[in-house]
């Protein structure tokens, strides 16, 4: 009888998981763009990581990335553990510890995209139109996630992974097993408007398969 408790237990939380992670989301409320009002983000995958272009006109002016790097036309931008991410992703131990909370993260911001997603060594990317309604929640994500000082400046953890323009931002929210880095784009990407699951995003590969199958496209040709 004790086994079989056990087993009951093991089988409702295995159920509990996969409803959790697999269970349908409701669409983004977000205005879907249409022509005269759309903003092209592109996301760019190695596979295991991604990260996301966008236009520099749709941060504000005075925003703090763009007084940042003031003459960038793009953003790149990533986020992560600050330990893994900061290393060059042999070290399977630090891998592990990024998983156990309470794991401190980073953005990694660089310009201008897409030259600078060499970095990354991405296999796949895709172009994604939102509107400005869209592009205006993507940024008000970010600025979420985005640590400033008293001035109103990022606070800079170190130089970033794409020598002289990039640097590694300190960010708010804990890298662990169910926020890694794909499901923080994911949750990006549906501020946008694009209708992903974030919860299942484990992996930058099946994320940018994801993307498409909601039907995204670029923006219509002007």
């Amino acid at each position: 009888m004790k086994f079989r408790g056990v087993a009951f237990g093991a089988v409702f939380a295995a159920a509990a998981l996969l409803t959790y992670l697999y269970a349908p989301m409701p669409a983004p409320r977000v205005t879907a763009p249409s022509a005269g009002d759309c903003v092209e983000l592109t996301l760019w995958s190695n596979g295991y990581h991604s990260d996301i272009g966008a236009p520099a006109e749709i941060f504000p002016q005075t925003h703090p990335l763009r007084r940042l790097y003031p003459d960038a036309r793009s953003f790149l931008i990533g986020w992560g553990d600050e330990a893994f991410y900061r290393s060059d992703g042999t070290n399977l131990w630090l891998g592990l510890q990024a998983l156990m909370p309470p794991s401190p993260s980073v953005l990694h911001i660089a310009y201008n995209a897409p030259a600078a997603s060499a970095y990354l060594g991405p296999n796949d990317q895709v172009t994604i139109g939102v509107s400005r309604e869209g592009a205006a929640r993507f940024v008000a994500f970010v600025d979420r996630a985005l640590v400033l000082d008293a001035s109103g400046a990022p606070v800079r953890v170190a130089a970033g992974k794409v020598v002289g323009r990039s640097a590694f931002l300190r960010s708010r929210g804990s890298f662990h097993l169910f926020n890694v880095c794909n499901q923080w784009m994911a949750r990006a990407l549906r501020a946008a408007g694009v209708n992903v699951n974030a919860r299942a995003a484990w992996l930058a590969g099946p994320l940018i398969r994801q993307a498409r199958a909601s039907g995204v496209a670029p923006c219509a040709p002007a």
